[in-house]
């Protein structure tokens, strides 16, 4: 307040005294864009000291979690130093019409970067035989045992889908893994 109230006052005495006013444009301070919105379960694992596998942690749950009316985690962890030992967690994530599981392991590499397992576990009032029609076309089906295929994407290597059927609905395993998430290739 006090720059635009000296900014005004020589306005002024400019041009009392006949002088010119010459107002030179600057540009507004670059205000920052808003930050991700952190998951409950980015915030749980910061909150405990996960520091290495964090990025993870934080960019996985909030692609699981978008659009999420409530979630709600359990957590295990090396608690004599969280940032050296693996990262367990169990998120129950409720959607408007549904909802999910996403188990997440995170293990700090030696020489950097993170292995991460994630598993999104679901339903649908569906056969699995239908819901394989509808999402997996184009995917390789193999029987695991009774009741549960496995599907997999050549152009996806780390990413399988398992479905069990469980009449009168199908369960969902959306399981991906990564090795060294976040080191310098």
């Amino acid at each position: 307040m006090a720059t635009r109230t000296l900014f005004t006052l020589v306005v002024v005495a400019l041009a009392v005294s006949g002088g010119a006013v010459a107002v030179l444009a600057q540009p507004a301070p670059a205000v920052p864009p808003p930050a991700a919105p952190v998951t409950v379960l980015a915030h749980a694992a910061q909150e405990i000291g996960v520091r290495r596998c964090y990025d993870a942690v934080a960019q996985v749950s909030a692609r699981v979690f978008d659009h999420a009316h409530r979630a709600d985690v359990l957590l295990d962890w090396q608690r004599t130093n969280p940032d050296i030992g693996p990262f367990f967690s169990l998120s129950g994530i409720e959607f408007p019409t549904s909802s999910a599981l996403l188990s997440l392991v995170t293990v700090p590499g030696v020489t950097g970067g993170c292995s991460v397992l994630a598993e999104r576990i679901s339903s649908a009032p569906l056969s699995c035989a239908q819901v394989a029609r509808a999402e997996l076309a184009g995917y390789r089906a193999t029987p695991l045992v009774k009741s549960v295929t496995v599907y997999t994407d050549s152009s996806h290597p780390q990413e399988t889908v398992v479905l069990v059927d469980a009449p009168p609905s199908c369960l969902i395993l959306r399981r991906q893994v990564q090795f060294q998430w976040g080191a310098a290739q």
